[in-house]
């Protein structure tokens, strides 16, 4: 009898850790986003590249996202006013003087250092090689869908003869 209820006490642990984890790295909870962005439309068609949005990737911890300034660098309120319920939202934005509030979606574990700067920037990685389906995109990721374990992280350090010691990515 106390065999099955330590059994049952060690799966709740392991469940309840598990639910943990998957705030942090999973699919965990569906967000809205303010303006439903294309980026086939923003990849493909108008042929920009990721850090032409997210500008922070090259020189912050956080690639960040784009304020509306970045959208109304390309956008003209004057020629492209009521073409599509999207560019109205973000033009709505700007009449009120107030920012996108876009809900970060991709989080890494509490126990993880991340630093896009040292990955794009050092390491020279290009972002699809982890964002792997962002072209594909015509309405904002509503979870995580970039779950990366350990081993995935260890394959590119080995591939690419960077540390693997624990300290490195582990604070």
């Amino acid at each position: 009898m106390n065999r099955i209820i330590s059994i049952i006490g060690i799966l709740v642990v392991v469940v309840g850790l598990a639910v943990i984890a998957r705030g942090y790295v999973g699919r965990g909870d569906r967000v809205v986003q303010p303006i439903a962005f294309n980026h086939v439309v923003h990849l493909e068609s108008a042929n920009l590249q990721c850090i032409e949005c997210h500008r922070n990737a090259t020189t912050r911890v956080f690639a960040g996202l784009p304020s509306k300034d970045i959208c109304l660098d390309c956008h003209d309120i004057d020629e492209e006013q009521g073409s599509n319920p999207e560019k109205d939202a973000l033009f709505a934005f700007e009449d009120r003087s107030e920012d996108i509030p876009w809900q970060r979606v991709t989080r890494t574990r509490p126990d993880v250092f991340f630093s896009h700067r040292r990955h794009v920037t050092s390491g020279g990685i290009d972002c699809l090689e982890c964002h792997r389906d962002q072209p594909t995109l015509v309405t904002p990721p509503r979870y995580n869908r970039l779950v990366m374990h350990m081993n995935d992280c260890l394959a590119c350090h080995e591939n690419r003869g960077v540390s693997t010691d624990c300290l490195v990515c582990h604070r």
